[in-house]
């Protein structure tokens, strides 16, 4: 049976190159040890973080490598002035940062706050502006949600008036890869993102950039763990070697085109997608009735067929993404995938 596999926005499949690299190098740890073959690879580790750099349109020395991007924007948040401070997320923030937030500004004397809900086919940011005064340490937002794949307008967040020690943390996990990402025109002070995702990484490395170090207080090396799987870096350089090669916007072409072809047969069902526009992102999620979801389930499950079913109140628990009486079911395919793929997935919810 061949398996099909639309879950691109919790783990993309690795390229045989990105695995044949980091396969190589625990070859070369085998032979020589793990520290003469960490000084084998130095010069190619430094082009990792280099390749990382032009991904994302940084400048040199602002980009740093890490596990996960919860433990790289944790590190970076945990360094923020909070005492009595408020922090605002957008209604589509992590739920795992905001229930680390809500820890950290607890034992400051903080607060968490939700930022109004937005349109985001035509979004207005007017109320948010009216949100950021003095006492605001941070805005968090993800570039790209990760329940609905709802892409938020992070250039224009940016751009908002806001105190100068007021910071604008950019979540990037379900963008890179997928979309091309310049930080230099985003106007944001910190992203943070996985690479295990759209950039087909390997999971356990993750990109951290900080605007101006200097201003901010802390330096990439302050954030960056000392600490790192060598392997997995390699893995990470080819990663992004690939799909620079690619080039973003063209997976970006293909991974939309995709999930609008998901969502064009979901309208066609009369399957309610979320959001009412066609998907700008790779991803197209839909309601399902929730007892019709183990039926559906058992039947992706005998076809080989990889999807996943988002915990809106736990994943994105400021937002309305949720739906009574109905489950979440989200399609993510990649550049490997086919409308054969989609429509396999739409055969099998007609047939439950």
């Amino acid at each position: 049976m061949n398996e099909i596999y639309l879950n691109a926005c919790s783990h993309g499949l690795p390229s045989a190159d990105t695995v044949a690299r980091m396969r190589a190098h625990l070859d070369l740890e085998l032979e020589l040890g793990p520290l003469a073959a960490l000084q084998a690879v130095a010069d190619e580790l430094s082009d990792v973080r280099t390749r990382a750099e032009h991904l994302i349109s940084a400048s040199p020395g602002t980009v740093g490598l890490a596990a996960t991007t919860f433990s790289s924007w944790l590190s970076i948040v945990a360094r923020l002035p909070i005492a009595g401070k408020r922090l605002l997320v957008a209604p589509h923030e992590w739920g795992e940062n905001i229930a680390a937030l809500r820890v950290l500004a607890d034992n400051a004397g903080g607060t968490v706050e939700t930022l109004p809900e937005l349109n985001l086919s035509a979004p207005d940011l007017a109320a948010w502006s009216a949100c950021i005064d003095e006492d605001v340490a941070a805005v968090f937002t993800p570039y790209i949600s990760s329940v609905a794949g709802l892409r938020y307008p992070v250039e224009a967040i940016g751009a908002l008036p806001r105190p100068e020690n007021t910071l604008v943390i950019v979540d990037g996990a379900q963008a890179l890869g997928q979309t091309p990402i310049d930080v230099s025109q985003m106007g944001c002070d910190v992203l943070v993102a996985t690479c295990r995702k759209w950039l087909r990484g390997p999971r356990g490395t993750a990109v951290l950039w900080i605007a101006d170090p200097d201003r901010h207080g802390f330096s990439i090396k302050e954030v960056e763990p000392f600490d790192a799987n060598i392997a997995l870096r390699l893995g990470l350089g080819a990663a992004i070697k690939e799909a620079t090669l690619q080039s973003v916007e063209k997976i970006e072409h293909r991974v939309q085109s995709l999930a609008r072809h998901a969502h064009a047969l979901a309208l066609q069902d009369d399957v309610m997608p979320l959001g009412e526009a066609p998907p700008i992102s790779g991803a197209c999620s839909v309601y399902v009735p929730s007892q019709r979801r183990e039926r559906l389930q058992n039947a992706l499950n005998e076809a080989g067929i990889h999807i996943k079913w988002p915990d809106a109140g736990q994943d994105e628990p400021a937002s309305e993404t949720g739906k009574a009486d109905h489950a979440i079911m989200r399609i993510s395919p990649h550049v490997y995938n086919s409308t054969d793929d989609i429509d396999a997935v739409f055969d099998l919810l007609r047939a439950s």
